[in-house]
């Protein structure tokens, strides 16, 4: 071969690689796609199972009704229920404030959560509403609070673990596995 065939050899292997490299897909950006998906994933489930998890913090802080006399136990229910609902006001507006989940087991998760913990909040404004509202002495009263406050519990006792939830979704229990808040 003589060298001017060589030189236009080379040329032309030169060119084809420099165009089939052009054309083949770079590695780092399908890298770079997966990662803020698994992020976004983890960031979701954190603020999944922090709603939650700061709903049972504040649950165990409830103290128990107590007093001497129906006054005293009617004002300490009042209280017990005044604690209950904000701290369901508070899981509401934390689950609502979470964006749209990476993937739609998430978004069912927190729609059944939000449910739960709004009907629970809604009893308890109710119980107390009724409560505050009933005489001194309407010990019938007293008994429907409880009761209200017994059904809000209800309600909240089937949206206390998040990673259950949601492990049907493998991007989810992954996430969760990572997500600071849904560790116990």
């Amino acid at each position: 071969m003589c060298a001017a065939h060589k030189t236009s050899a080379l040329a032309g292997v030169a060119l084809a690689a420099a165009v089939l490299s052009g054309c083949a897909p770079d590695p780092a950006p399908a890298a770079q796609e997966a990662a803020p998906s698994q992020s976004a994933a983890v960031a979701w489930m954190n603020g999944f199972c922090g709603a939650v998890k700061d709903f049972i913090d504040g649950n165990n802080k409830m103290s128990s009704a107590s007093g001497e006399t129906l006054e005293a136990v009617k004002k300490s229910t009042s209280d017990q229920l005044g604690h209950y609902a904000a701290i369901l006001a508070e899981t509401v507006d934390g689950l609502g404030a979470l964006p749209a989940a990476p993937v739609p087991a998430g978004d069912a998760a927190k729609r059944e959560f939000l449910a739960k913990y709004t009907s629970a909040r809604d009893k308890t404004v109710k119980a107390k509403a009724a409560l505050d509202a009933a005489g001194a002495n309407d010990t019938a009263a007293q008994s429907r609070a409880v009761e209200g406050l017994l059904a809000a519990q209800k309600d909240t006792h089937g949206a206390l673990d998040p990673v259950a939830a949601v492990l049907g979704a493998p991007e989810l229990k992954t996430a969760a596995a990572s997500a600071e808040r849904c560790r116990p």
